[in-house]
């Protein structure tokens, strides 16, 4: 069969206007640097289509007018929506100072939303000129289309469009399908709801390309026209030259155009197509329904596979018949289920299945709500076993499921729900994979899941962690299964070695289990990046060395010394805390391997201890030249939550943490020490279970190396009497009593009590009893003063010794009784005495001794009208 290829002319033209429609998107030289000198958060791949939403002209505008705009208030999300809500916002700030008054245009900012070309870029070059009063060349950029009201402006574009046109030959000129859709996308049909003026304006766009077309016809000749007649084939010397047909007159006369009607297309029953698919799907059945698929790669053409399995789908034990059906089948009925249970609806359109047409809208953002969306991808993820199982049976279509589910991945950020709601479904469905075979699931990593993240992991390092676990996810928990996943992906990232390590740096931290191949390929690409002068990277490989640590101790202590190296005045913070957790976490390793190796010396007759003196002491080095109290914030948070666990072993570290402790702000002072022992009762029985470390134990901001620093609760690791007694001597010689100190002091005692201690608790509290009760003649620390004297009461409880004959305690007590009883003082000390009385008859008897002894030493009638007599109900 013969095929009509284009002349070149025509070819170089379209790469021409091709050429033409990129320039007008692209950033001039001056523009990309000053964009790239922001720092911006997200890197500019796209202009027009990154800039649509506004969030990064947001960003451009906080670098100039921090205090005027709060990033809080712009969301990076792309439904029409989010975009014209920033886009508000963003006007209403360009009213606001005289120099962004030229901003203020409608129709320019529709363009952008829009992602009209060059509509961006002209943009940017009108806020460069507002910001820096700078002027620069501007890109030669397209003038918008114009969009008229009613006509469309159809004399001046159309004489324009023939002056366009004029050399492209008539078959490849757009259609009327093609010039409908691309004015479909002008901002004025865009927003059109009404589906009345819709149909008119699209009826005005299709008059208006055929009175275009003849137009032509009228000013042109057919030889202009139809280039290809030009030639001068054999048919044209036999026939002659041709000639216009002309009347008598000799004037030209138009030939009358033939009208052509529009097809009429039927639209086909419900219940007829309903009745077309089931036959179709009968005779499917029949023909092919006892055959299966064969290879990982192989055709799955079959709709239902009728096949025996050991399990039922479930849960059962019992073999049974299970009808392995395609995954396009299940999605799409999850998808119908999940939608009428949220009272939802899905109009279909374009063929496409209602799993992919779900997607679509969702990734549109213009029908669905994101938490509806969300809803709806949990309720996929519990059918996360079928689905295991369907696309094992048919692997081609796990290759059209991640493509649908790319963009979420690729363009939205990590901390997005549709990108953690995709995550926690590929992760539940590579779980289940595995669980039903762990060969054809290993399979999958490599051939459909890898060459899709590739991209996406070299561009984004926030989302390597959670892509990885996906990765991993399909793969058996074994270590074979994991160095060959390592080998695929080192081929993958052949030309970026730091991009692999780094790699690796995540992917340590997802091993439950090493052997010495394994931990020898990450010590060899450790080492490698250590050399590196990236710091992020140093940073990250860095993170490494404690699982290599718990693996074995040899292998950082030839590194130590290397390490103090790295350490410098001007070196980066993550670096920094990295040197501090990997000196906390030797130092807390040796002494355990240390105790181990004695107790096989004592069965040998030789002696296998190593003399690690020479490293502690390196370690400590370490410490004490980086964590300090005018070391970097995060640091130093780091530093306290790392090195709590070292505090009984190494004494000497403890007035250096109780330094770095009071110097950070109150408000992060208290937020590390809360723990789930604050929202305990003192006076209940201690509760097994350890402090969770979720989001309010973790650093404001995310390590640039990828790591996630997670914060260890303080109380629980420290060693509550050293700390207690380094803050009482530093601050006993203080009155009155410091804030700081007694809540530090408070945390101190209520963990002693926790663990039982109780011995400890008295020991302590008859020490520092005098310092604790002075506390109580102060608004400010009246309540902590009284905390630390309940937790005594539980301690001293069953012991001899009365705690309200204490000659300070009384006389704090005796300075209260002249206070007004809407005194927070007084309240609280009278509280204290409550509970203590109410706890047993000891107690109560010692409580009603001391009230009676104050009420002998004050003023009768002042007595009387304190909320001492009133609570007791004494009479004066």
């Amino acid at each position: 069969m013969a095929t009509l290829e284009e002349p070149l002319h025509v070819i170089l033209k379209r790469q021409k206007m091709a050429e033409a429609d990129a320039k007008t998107n692209k950033l001039n030289r001056e523009l990309l640097r000053w964009i790239q000198s922001l720092d911006l958060a997200y890197s500019i791949k796209n202009v027009k289509r990154d800039f649509a939403n506004g969030f990064l002209v947001a960003e451009i505008l906080s670098r100039y007018y921090d205090k005027d705009i709060s990033m809080h208030s712009y969301d990076n999300g792309i439904g029409m929506k989010i975009k014209k809500d920033n886009w508000d916002q963003l006007a209403k700030l360009f009213g606001r100072f005289p120099d962004l008054e030229p901003l203020i245009n409608k129709g320019d900012i529709d363009s952008i939303i829009h992602c009209q070309n060059g509509a961006a870029v002209a943009f940017l070059t009108k806020l460069y000129q507002c910001l820096t009063k700078r002027t620069i060349q501007p890109t030669a950029v397209a003038p918008p289309p114009t969009t008229g009201s009613g006509n469309f402006a159809a004399p001046a574009s159309i004489a324009k469009s023939l002056d366009t046109v004029e050399e492209i030959p008539p078959y490849a000129k757009p259609t009327n399908s093609a010039f409908i859709r691309e004015k479909m996308r002008e901002p004025e049909i865009a927003e059109t709801r009404d589906q009345t003026q819709l149909n008119r304006k699209v009826r005005d766009i299709h008059s208006q390309h055929e009175e275009t077309h003849q137009l032509e016809r009228l000013m042109t000749d057919t030889t202009d026209r139809y280039p290809a007649l030009r030639s001068a084939s054999k048919a044209t010397v036999l026939r002659g030259a041709t000639k216009p047909v002309r009347n008598d007159d000799s004037n030209p006369v138009l030939m009358t155009q033939q009208i052509v009607r529009e097809v009429q297309i039927k639209t086909i029953n419900q219940k007829g197509l309903e009745k077309l698919r089931a036959t179709r799907e009968a005779k499917e059945n029949e023909s092919l329904g006892g055959s299966g698929s064969s290879g990982l790669l192989g055709d799955g053409r079959s709709g239902v596979i009728a096949s025996f399995d050991s399990r039922s789908m479930n849960g059962g034990s019992n073999p049974e018949l299970v009808q392995r059906r395609r995954p396009m089948d299940l999605l799409n009925e999850a998808v119908e289920q999940k939608l009428s249970g949220l009272g939802l609806t899905l109009k279909t359109r374009g063929g496409k299945d209602k799993f992919e047409n779900f997607m679509d809208n969702v990734y549109e953002g213009q029908v669905f709500g994101d938490q509806h969306a969300a809803e709806v991808l949990r309720g996929i993820e519990d059918e996360a076993e079928l689905l295991a199982l369907s696309f094992l049976d048919f692997p081609r279509e796990f290759w059209k499921f991640v493509g649908i589910m790319y963009p979420f991945l690729a363009e939205l950020d990590e901390s997005h729900v549709f990108f953690q709601s995709t995550t926690d479904l590929l992760t539940a469905i590579g779980q289940q994979c595995v669980h039903r075979d762990g060969t054809a699931s290993s399979l999958l990593m490599p051939e459909f899941l890898l060459p899709k993240f590739t991209q996406i992991l070299s561009r984004y390092a926030t989302k390597r962690a959670q892509l990885l676990r996906v990765l991993y996810a399909f793969l058996p928990d074994t270590v074979l299964a994991h160095i060959q996943a390592i080998k695929h992906l080192r081929e993958a990232l052949a030309d970026d070695i730091p991009l692999f390590i780094h790699m690796l740096t995540i992917l340590i931290g997802m091993e439950s289990e090493l052997d010495d191949t394994l931990v020898d390929l990450y010590h060899y690409y450790c080492c490698i990046g250590l050399e590196t002068p990236c710091e992020k990277l140093r940073a990250a490989c860095m993170s490494m060395l404690v699982p290599f640590l718990n693996y074995d101790v040899g292998l950082v202590v030839d590194l130590l010394p290397r390490l103090t190296q790295l350490s410098s005045r001007y070196a980066w913070w993550e670096v920094k805390a990295q040197l501090v957790i990997v000196a906390s976490a030797f130092l807390h390793k040796v002494p355990a391997n240390r105790m181990q190796n004695e107790d096989e010396a004592d069965d040998s007759t030789e002696k296998s201890t190593r003399d690690f003196t020479e490293q502690i002491e390196l370690c400590l080095t370490i410490i004490e030249r980086e964590f300090y109290p005018e070391s970097s914030l995060n640091l130093r948070r780091v530093g306290l939550s790392y090195l709590a666990r070292n505090l009984e072993q190494y004494q000497e570290l403890v007035p250096l943490y109780v330094d770095v402790l009071f110097s950070l702000p109150t408000a992060v002072r208290h937020a590390m020490l809360a723990s789930n022992i604050e929202n305990s009762d003192p006076f209940e029985d201690e509760k097994d279970g350890r402090a969770t470390t979720g989001t309010k134990h973790q650093l404001p901001v995310r390590g640039a190396s990828g790591a996630t620093y997670e914060l260890l609760p303080l109380v629980q690791n420290w060693d509550s009497i050293a700390i207690v007694k380094q803050v009482f001597y530093e601050n006993k010689s203080r009155s009155p009593s410091d804030l700081d100190a007694l809540n530090v002091m408070l945390k101190c005692f209520e963990q002693l009590l926790h663990a039982q201690q109780q011995l400890n608790v008295r020991m302590l509290y008859e020490q520092m009893k005098g310092y604790v009760v002075s506390g109580l003649t102060s608004a400010n620390t009246c309540e902590l003063s009284a905390g630390i004297v309940k937790v005594a009461l539980v301690a001293f409880d069953g012991t001899d010794s009365d705690l309200f004959q204490h000659v300070a305690l009384v006389e704090a007590m005796q300075s209260l009784v002249t206070r007004n009883v809407e005194d927070i003082r007084q309240q609280t000390v009278v509280k204290m005495l409550h509970d203590a009385h109410v706890m047993n008859s000891v107690w109560a008897e010692r409580v009603d001794r001391c009230v009676n002894n104050l009420r002998s030493k004050c003023d009768a009638d002042t007595f009387k009208s304190s909320l001492f007599s009133i609570a007791f109900k004494l009479d004066g």
